[in-house]
């Protein structure tokens, strides 16, 4: 802008001395419709100037305006922001010390985003539970969006009695028209009722619904088999329909491998094994603690000939040696497969091996890059 003034100033001095220089007054006529404006050109000049002046000041009178006002309204909304994000800490720090007077004050009287406004909801029912208000927890709980309603399933039970809310969620469930939000709350609350039965039933409508996410999925089958002998685990496979046994099927190989019953599904993780499957039997055997592993270890050691430095094999190898106390060889199998990635799919197990053999330092390596 300040270029275009200085070309017009030049051009307006330029037509202002020219005339003097031939010796020629001139003037500037201008008409429009029966009005006519007749000046000298040095007027003519001064009055232009004096326009483009006038024009680039209001010009920076507004830009400064508009930027003042941006900079004020960016500046309040920060602090706007500032203070929601306070409020949120502030309600953080009053759950993790269990003070549920502060936390239930700090977030009735103050506000956070949008986006946290679930979580405080959910902070206040719990918070009122402890205060011993079931009604108000209720009523928050009932705040939530559809999209969370589902999630806090252990404060929607505390709010009322097992048998209430379980008959409550019956009756809205057994109607077709049952929302994914309801079914997906009437599973969480029968798994943690340990309703497995009524669980299996509901798992067709489930899936048919979509109700849970894939995270959620691995929760519920978890819990599922969560908690039982050889004997009811295979009850509770046996119960699930069978396009939904087969996706079950890691779980509850996992179940068994966790209560150290390895010995009785040795065979499945075999044909794992040999279909080349090294990411699921990982899986399985990194919840391994104890049990008969020999005929496995020797299949393994029979695949790792072939392929000597397979990490998922090798990490396999390392589970099996843990179970049987043999931290020593499971540490020289982490450091091989240390040597060649940086991280491990289960930390936890080689710092375990690591510490049991006294090597805190790799320990700390192990979690560094975890």
């Amino acid at each position: 802008m300040a270029r275009l003034l200085i070309v017009f100033i030049v051009i307006a001095a330029v037509a202002a001395i020219a005339p003097w220089l031939i010796d020629e007054k001139g003037y500037v006529l201008i008409a429009f419709g029966q009005w006519t404006v007749e000046g000298s050109i040095v007027s003519f000049t001064i009055l232009t100037a004096l326009a483009l002046f006038l024009g680039y000041l209001i010009y920076s009178l507004v830009r400064y305006g508009w930027g003042s006002y941006r900079n004020l309204r960016h500046g309040f909304f920060a602090r706007a922001k500032e203070r929601k994000q306070a409020v949120l800490e502030q309600a953080i720090w009053a759950l993790i010390n269990d003070d549920m007077e502060q936390l239930q004050h700090t977030l009735s009287k103050g506000k956070v985003e949008d986006h946290w406004q679930d979580f405080a909801l959910a902070m206040r029912a719990k918070a009122s539970l402890r205060q011993d208000k079931p009604d108000l927890a209720l009523n928050l709980l009932d705040e939530l969006s559809d999209t969370n309603r589902a999630k806090p399933a252990a404060l929607w039970l505390e709010s009322h009695s097992d048998a209430e809310v379980l008959a409550t969620l019956r009756q809205q469930c057994s109607s077709k028209k049952a929302t994914s939000q309801q079914l997906n709350l009437y599973a969480q609350v029968l798994l943690r009722l340990r309703k497995y039965s009524e669980f299996a039933e509901l798992v067709p409508r489930l899936v048919k619904s979509q109700s849970l996410n894939e995270y959620q999925w691995d929760w519920a089958l978890r819990q599922y088999f969560q908690g039982a002998d050889k004997t009811q685990l295979d009850k509770r496979q046996n119960e699930l329909p069978k396009h939904i046994r087969e996706a079950a099927h890691t779980h509850y190989l996992r179940a068994v491998v966790r209560i150290g019953d390895i010995a009785s599904v040795t065979d499945a993780l075999k044909k794992l094994l040999k279909r080349g499957e090294y990411s699921q039997l990982l899986s399985i055997l990194s919840e391994i603690e104890q049990g008969d592993v020999e005929a496995l270890q020797k299949a393994l050691q029979q695949e790792l000939k072939k392929q000597p430095d397979e990490a998922e094999m090798l990490l396999c190898l390392a589970y099996l040696a843990q179970s049987q106390g043999e931290h020593d060889l499971a540490s020289r199998i982490f450091d091989k497969v240390l040597a060649q990635q940086q991280t491990l799919p289960h930390p936890q197990r080689a710092m375990r091996s690591y510490r049991a053999t006294q090597q805190a330092e790799k320990a700390l390596l192990v979690l560094d890059h975890s």
